[in-house]
């Protein structure tokens, strides 16, 4: 995710990245500064002089946070807190806080607007409320600007299909690119809005050149796609012939995910631009 918000970014701003692991992008390596978000010394060097600060290092996996939620408290919410905490010391005039469609739960009603109930059901949901609400403490108390945006299925083809906890995009097109199967749990009916990261990254860049402040704003597409639809155009787009599988439903799973995007459109006349069919297509290209 950093990586293309530093891409959207260069051409416009002065920029210094943040991470305890070394750039994925190499033309980035010298605008990257190895430190630990949860360390108020090294963050308070870090933002010397920066207007504005975007903070998207987190621990994001949802069954990593179920199987270590002091960990998963310990970056998302002290690592959160303490960004916070170094950007008002520095001056930092603009917070931007990426959290999550997680601390929403399971939808009361479709599509998901930024006033509905947040009920997250896993400890990374609850980390991410906690964040927010740190956020508009800073807002409230100290005067600190800020905007939120909760992102919902983000995408890309830099995600780590290495990783356990990789969503179902990278799932999918991991397996086709290796011959196997589509597993699809349960059904497949159930829907999920995708956005690909570099929409997200557009969001931010307007963000930034709006004059809007105090808001929480979805990113997402505003359209349900069902897992068994993805599959199918995952297997239509493979260079390799693959089936689909059906396996048992993941307990706890939410049926049905979509955002509502209305209030981005209104205040930064932002809609996503690469549809679904097309940022998968990118997946397969040589």
């Amino acid at each position: 995710m950093g990586s293309y918000v530093m891409e959207e970014l260069i051409p416009d701003h002065e920029l210094v990245g943040i991470d305890l692991k070394g750039p994925s992008i190499k033309e980035h390596a010298s605008l990257i500064r190895r430190a630990d978000v949860r360390d108020p010394a090294a963050m308070a060097t870090a933002l010397k002089g920066a207007e504005a600060v975007i903070h998207l290092a987190a621990q994001i996996s949802v069954p990593k946070s179920i199987a270590d939620p002091l960990f998963d408290l310990d970056v998302n919410v002290k690592g959160t807190l303490s960004m916070l905490h170094a950007s008002k010391k520095a001056g930092v005039r603009r917070f931007i806080f990426i959290s999550s469609a997680a601390v929403y739960g399971d939808p009361l009603r479709l599509p998901v607007e930024e006033a509905h109930p947040k009920s997250p059901l896993s400890f990374y949901g609850v980390s991410k409320v906690c964040g927010e609400e740190y956020v508009k403490a800073f807002g409230r108390t100290m005067g600190l600007e800020y905007a939120i945006v909760r992102p919902f299925n983000l995408y890309s083809v830099r995600a780590d299909p290495s990783s356990p906890y990789s969503g179902v995009i990278t799932k999918f097109v991991t397996w086709a690119k290796e011959g196997k199967d589509l597993i699809v749990e349960g059904d497949g009916l159930q829907t999920r809005d995708f956005a690909h990261v570099r929409d997200l990254a557009r969001m931010i860049s307007l963000i930034l050149r709006s004059d809007a402040k105090g808001i929480t704003l979805n990113c997402g597409s505003g359209r349900g796609t069902s897992v068994l639809e993805l599959a199918r155009t995952v297997q239509e787009l493979s260079p390799n012939k693959v089936g689909i599988v059906h396996k048992e439903a993941r307990l706890g799973d939410i049926r049905h995910s979509v955002a509502d995007v209305t209030r981005a459109k209104e205040l930064l006349d932002f809609e996503t631009e690469i549809g679904l069919r097309d940022g998968l297509a990118t997946f397969f290209e040589p």
